[in-house]
């Protein structure tokens, strides 16, 4: 088969292969169509699967490539004497071992390794979070802001906070800081920087702001209330709840469950209130 010919096949094959893809079956007519064009010999070479003689492959070492094109391709399943459609042609014709003989069957080809493919590398995720700044007195407040909305004075997490802060020996009127623009994550929507903004970003940020807040003003202790909050205020991801992390020099951070767990589980205060008696006297040493 010259090289046009089989070009053509190829052609033939992927024309029936999208043809099949669109559940389109393509039948040639009994008879010649009255001012058709001369069709070509592919198409007209009819056989019925009687006729049809495909030989025993020979065993050889199959190939990954060969391998997988003999699982892709089937021998279509026609009854005796019926005529052969043209996709169901090209599926035989696609199995027909080839005639050429081996030029040295004693040497065994050697098997093609596939190239190893490097794992893609997954983008870190971009964190998503709201967070409120406060102060209180010596202490810092960073809290979770799960509709990423700024405290109103009715709102039942806000309330719990002035709770705590009386609790606490605190005031129960703390001020807004950064005019009471909570600081949302990710910063950039668009651009070629928005893909950097990864959790590393965002506790540098954080992290950031805290030590000018706290430089700002005396502060004896951070408060972190909430996931996010305790996740990116911290120095890394294994910080405790209900636990004291150094900050920086003279100044701790304390960890605390977000207000929205609080309300649903009420027995949380239980616990809050025995982590606030064990390190009220951090904040309360100006404050007498």
């Amino acid at each position: 088969m010259t090289s046009t010919a089989n070009l053509m096949h190829e052609q033939e094959v992927r024309r029936q292969a999208m043809l099949q893809a669109m559940h389109i079956d393509v039948w040639l007519p009994r008879q010649t169509l009255v001012n058709a064009a001369p069709s070509r010999e592919l198409l007209l070479d009819w056989e019925t699967i009687d006729q049809v003689a495909i030989q025993p492959a020979v065993q050889t070492m199959p190939r990954p490539q060969a391998a997988a094109a003999s699982s892709a391709v089937s021998a279509p399943v026609v009854r005796s004497g019926e005529r052969v459609s043209v996709r169901d042609k090209l599926a035989l014709a696609a199995i027909k071992p080839s005639a050429k003989p081996a030029l040295n069957t004693s040497v065994a080809t050697p098997v093609d390794q596939p190239a190893t493919q490097p794992a893609p590398v997954q983008a870190e995720p971009i964190p998503r979070f709201a967070l409120q700044m406060l102060r209180a007195d010596n202490c810092l407040l960073l809290v979770d802001l799960p509709t990423g909305e700024a405290f109103q004075s009715r709102d039942p997490d806000y309330q719990l906070l002035k709770d705590m802060l009386r609790a606490a020996g605190l005031t129960d009127q703390p001020g807004f800081l950064r005019q009471g623009t909570p600081l949302v994550w990710p910063i950039l929507r668009t651009g070629n920087l928005m893909h950097s903004q990864n959790a590393a970003a965002a506790r540098a940020c954080v992290r950031d702001l805290l030590s000018v807040e706290q430089q700002a003003e005396l502060t004896r202790c951070i408060w972190l209330v909430g996931e996010h909050a305790v996740r990116f205020g911290s120095a890394d991801d294994a910080a405790a709840l209900y636990q004291l992390q150094p900050f920086t020099e003279g100044v701790q951070a304390w960890s605390l469950p977000s207000l929205e767990s609080v309300l649903e589980q009420p027995l949380l205060k239980r616990d809050i209130w025995r982590s606030m008696c064990a390190h009220r006297g951090l904040w309360q040493v100006n404050n007498d």
